[in-house]
């Protein structure tokens, strides 16, 4: 009896291991996929052009010969985003593997029709992982901006998912849209998304050729422009740089960035560097009407004084301080009123705050929102930015007059 039960628990013991130590189901072998790095989505002779960017595994090495691009570029058009790209694999002896996606670029004519298309596949196939970013293409196609030659990166979707990481972190008009927040809010109510958009400078058919980076000036380049304004899933409009930047402070997206402000007997200028920034919205309700105060506190130092003024006296000080935080005020005032009277998309999230604090009102304004933020909304804009250091010399090396 002791032999059988030795017998049966051996028996079990084995089947228990054998199932540990069974494959993945699903597997794919590595030979036998291409890992997409970017992908473009424009609209073409009322189709989908799906376009991704794949690693040339050959060519990562450090011994690679240099004979042949590191990322290869396939194209598709079909009705439909899913069919354009198993279309590909007409062309490709590789099955496409979207799990490592870095950047997903739609252009304008997409974004005018609306994302929730491109959005329903991205998130719906269970290769993608929700963790790329998104960019609009401005005045080219997004497969051209994935057939660029980069100049830092070898691998082009990483140098344009870098640079604009950076970008965001160090300068204020651009914004970062990762695609879980872009779904969040086309899906949320009293909040309006917003894309950055990229565009190609230079000579672009030389751009798209290695000897684009064979000599120090590129024969074309990339730059992320402009926020774009989006009403529901579709674009409305762009800011420009200083609305752009207003955006980014009231959204808390701000880790640093740099602005020039006029001295205050208005001759000439000098640059606030601020690196640290907090905006918050508080709603209320006035005779019946919204109101909305913003209330922003930046950090900063001075970072170029051109000004006669003496810095180091206390009232100079003072200001320069006081017209930091007029110059910062009017940035935030103007986007506001630029974003309510043209578009009427609360890109800011003012009705999302509103939502929050006064949860049966909004059930009555919700519907009618976009009208009442364009038409009734009243916003507050309140700035206590204060300036701490000059940096390693005091006043200006120029001659005082």
């Amino acid at each position: 009896m002791n032999g059988c039960k030795r017998i049966g628990l051996a028996f079990t013991a084995f089947i228990l291991m054998a199932s540990l130590l069974t494959g993945c189901w699903n597997r794919r072998e590595l030979n036998a996929i291409s890992v997409v790095l970017a992908m473009g989505i424009d609209w073409v002779d009322e189709q989908y052009q799906l376009t991704v960017q794949v690693s040339d595994p050959s060519q990562m090495s450090i011994n690679r010969s240099g004979e042949r691009s590191p990322a290869i570029i396939f194209s598709e058009r079909a009705p439909t985003i899913f069919e354009a790209l198993r279309k590909i694999t007409t062309k490709a002896s590789r099955r496409m593997y979207l799990s490592h996606m870095r950047i997903v670029i739609i252009n304008e004519k997409i974004a005018e029709r609306g994302l929730r298309n491109p959005l329903d596949f991205l998130f719906r196939d269970h290769e993608v992982r929700p963790d790329f970013f998104m960019a609009v293409a401005k005045g080219c196609d997004a497969k051209d901006i994935l057939a660029f030659v980069t100049p830092m990166e070898v691998l082009p979707a990483i140098d344009l998912y870098k640079s604009l990481k950076v970008s965001e972190s160090s300068w204020a008009p651009t914004s970062a849209v990762n695609v879980v927040d872009m779904m969040q809010k086309v899906t949320k109510d009293g909040i309006e998304p917003v894309l950055t958009g990229i565009t190609l400078i230079g000579n672009r058919n030389k751009g798209m050729k290695i000897d684009n980076v064979k000599q120090p000036k590129a024969y074309a380049e990339y730059k992320y422009t402009g926020i774009g304004v989006l009403l529901d899933d579709r674009i409305v409009g762009w800011l420009g740089e200083s609305d752009s930047k207003g955006y980014s402070y009231v959204s808390n997206i701000v880790r640093s960035t740099v602005g020039h402000v006029r001295c205050p007997d208005g001759r000439d200028n000098f640059v606030v560097e601020i690196y640290k920034s907090h905006a918050e919205i508080i709603p209320s309700i006035k005779d019946g009407k919204p109101h909305v105060k913003v209330k922003m506190k930046s950090d900063a130092n001075i970072g170029e004084y051109h000004c006669s003024a003496d810095l180091g006296d206390e009232k100079v000080f003072s200001q320069m301080q006081q017209v930091a935080r007029e110059e910062q005020r009017t940035t935030l005032e103007h986007s506001i009123r630029h974003v309510q009277r043209k578009y009427g998309a609360d890109i800011y999230g003012f009705g999302e705050a509103f939502h929050r604090k006064y949860p049966k009102q909004w059930n009555k304004w919700k519907k009618q929102w976009p009208e009442i933020f364009k038409n009734d909304l009243q916003v507050e804009v309140v700035i206590t930015t204060e300036l701490h250091k000059t940096g390693k010399i005091l006043n200006t090396i120029h001659k005082q007059p």
